[in-house]
C-alpha cells in the first residue's frame, strides 16, 4: 500500500529570511508571527501577487481579494488579457499557489505569483465574461452548455478540496430564468439540455445520461405490473380449461356391446369437452394474448419510453438534466 504524505498543520516557512525569524523568535513572537497569538497574523512565506494596472487588491496574509479584468493566468490570459471589454471580474482566494506557496526562491530571490487555478488553495471566481470550463480545466458534455475562448459566458465558479452548500429550509438549482443571456444572445428551445443541471463525478461526462423522474418511472412500472397481472390472470385461465378437459379425458368411459365391458373412448363425451375447451381457450387466452396485451405493451412505451417525437407528459426521463 502505497504511503500518503502528509502536511504539518503549523507548515514552516522556506524562506530562509522567514526560517531566520523564526528561529530567533521567542514562544510569543512565534505565536504571533503565525498567527496564534495577541498580535496580528504577518504575512510569512507568502508569494506577492502580481497585478496588472487596472487591478485592486484586498490582501491579508495568504488571503485576498481581487477586482479587475477577467484573467486566470498570466496578464494575456482570459477575456481582459486578450484587451475584451465587458470583462470584469472578481477573484476571491484564500491560499495562493496552495501547498507550493512561498516568498522566496532557493537563491533568496522574492517570489511573484499569477493567478493559478489548478494550486490555489480555496476560490470563489466571478467573471462578466470568461471561458470557464476552459479554466478549471474542465472535460466538457457533448451538445450545448459549456463555455469555450469562441463562446465566453459570464460565470461564477466555486473550487475547493471540500465544497458544502448548506440550506437550513431547502436549496434549489434553477435554470433558464431568462430569454436572453449576459453577452445579449437569444436562448432558444432548439437544444433543452443546454439549460439543464449536470452532475458531473471524476471530471468524466462520457457516460452522462438523463435522470430519471420519479413519479412518471412509478406510474410505468405499475402499468406494466398491470400487463404482468393480466398475462397471469389469462394464464391462469388457460391452465383451469386445461386441466377441466384433462380430466373429462381422463375419466371418460365407453360399453362395449360384448357382455358390458369397458371399450373404444366415448367421442361424444371427449368431443363435447374438448370443443368447449377450444372455446374458452380461443374467448379467454388466445384473444387477450393477441389483442390486449400487445396494445398495452405499446401504450407503456409510447406514453413513457420513447421520445422519437415531443416527449409526452409522462416520458420517465428528463429532458434537461443528466448524471453520470
Amino acid at each position: 500500500m502505497s504511503k500518503v504524505k502528509t502536511i504539518s498543520a503549523i507548515q514552516k516557512p522556506t524562506d530562509p529570511i522567514e526560517k531566520r525569524k523564526l528561529d530567533n523568535a521567542s514562544p510569543a513572537e512565534e505565536a504571533d508571527i503565525r498567527g496564534v497569538g495577541s498580535k496580528e497574523t504577518e504575512n510569512y512565506d507568502t508569494p506577492d501577487l502580481i497585478l496588472t494596472s487596472n487591478e485592486k487588491v484586498i490582501r491579508k496574509g495568504n488571503a485576498s481579494i481581487k477586482l479587475g479584468k477577467d484573467r486566470n493566468s498570466n496578464r494575456l490570459s482570459g477575456t481582459g488579457g486578450k484587451g475584451q471589454s465587458h470583462c470584469a471580474a472578481i477573484d476571491i482566494v484564500a491560499g495562493t499557489l496552495g501547498h507550493s506557496a512561498r516568498s522566496r526562491d532557493r537563491k533568496g530571490n522574492k517570489l511573484y505569483a499569477d493567478p493559478n487555478f489548478v494550486l490555489d488553495s480555496a476560490r470563489i471566481y466571478v467573471s462578466q465574461k470568461a471561458d470557464i470550463d476552459g479554466y478549471f480545466r474542465l472535460k466538457k458534455p457533448k451538445g450545448a452548455g459549456s463555455t469555450s475562448s469562441v463562446t465566453p459566458r459570464s460565470s461564477i465558479a466555486l473550487k475547493a478540496d471540500n465544497i458544502r452548500v448548506i440550506g437550513r429550509e431547502n436549496i434549489r438549482l434553477i435554470t433558464r430564468t431568462d430569454s436572453i443571456n449576459s453577452q445579449g444572445g437569444e436562448l432558444s428551445n432548439a437544444d433543452k439540455s443546454g439549460y439543464g443541471i449536470d452532475l458531473i463525478a471524476m471530471n468524466d461526462p462520457e457516460d452522462l445520461q438523463p435522470m430519471v423522474k420519479g413519479e412518471n418511472l412509478k406510474d410505468c412500472l405499475n402499468a406494466m405490473l398491470q400487463v404482468i397481472e393480466n398475462v397471469s390472470t389469462i394464464l391462469d385461465n388457460f391452465i383451469s380449461y386445461q386441466q377441466s378437459f384433462n380430466r373429462s379425458v381422463q375419466n371418460h368411459t365407453h360399453m362395449s356391446p360384448f357382455y358390458g365391458t369397458e371399450t373404444a373412448p366415448d367421442f361424444k363425451q371427449v368431443m363435447s369437452a374438448g370443443i368447449e375447451n377450444m372455446i374458452n381457450v380461443t374467448l379467454n387466452c388466445q384473444v387477450p394474448m393477441i389483442a390486449d396485451i400487445p396494445l398495452s405493451n405499446v401504450a407503456i412505451v409510447n406514453d413513457y419510453l420513447d421520445n422519437s417525437g415531443v416527449a409526452g407528459d409522462k416520458y420517465i426521463l428528463s429532458l434537461y438534466n443528466r448524471t453520470n
